[in-house]
């Protein structure tokens, strides 16, 4: 008895040590969990998330990939939205519902130029192979995307 005892109890500290994934920021949990229930992350390209002030208000926001049956996206978590924005992942986002990008990165806010649109923030950097590559920039409303190459 005291032998099952012991096997029950290590299987549930087991499982409260390794439940969370330790590689997932704080923030980037609560905010999955408070998205889609079908979501998950989608851990095709390194780094799964990236991190930046995305909308400029001068608090972390955090991007991260993620999927919804075969549909691909990105959920941004923003620190002043008590919402996430789902972009693609089945939901339209510049008329693609599956952002299947091949290579991505977080985006330092410069001055408007060509091919850059003014920035209120970071912006998210997509690239889909050799066919092109564009930014997911915060207007002050909503996600908008500016094409910079084919």
């Amino acid at each position: 008895m005291l032998t099952r005892t012991a096997l029950v109890l290590a299987t549930i500290l087991t499982f409260l040590l390794f439940s969370a994934d330790p590689h997932i920021p704080d923030r980037v949990a609560a905010c999955l969990k408070s998205a889609e229930p079908d979501l998950q992350i989608d851990h095709r390209l390194n780094p799964f998330y990236v991190r930046g002030d995305f909308d400029g208000d001068g608090k972390p926001d955090y991007a991260v990939l993620v999927k919804k049956g075969e549909d691909r996206g990105v959920l941004v978590c923003r620190a002043a939205a008590a919402k996430a924005t789902l972009l693609g992942a089945g939901v339209p986002f510049n008329e693609w519902r599956d952002l299947d990008f091949s290579a991505w990165a977080a985006y330092e806010k410069r001055p408007a130029g060509r091919g850059v649109p003014a920035l209120l923030g970071e912006a998210i950097w997509l690239e889909w192979g050799e066919s092109g590559s564009g930014l997911v920039y915060w207007n002050g409303r909503r996600f908008a995307w500016q094409q910079q190459g084919d």
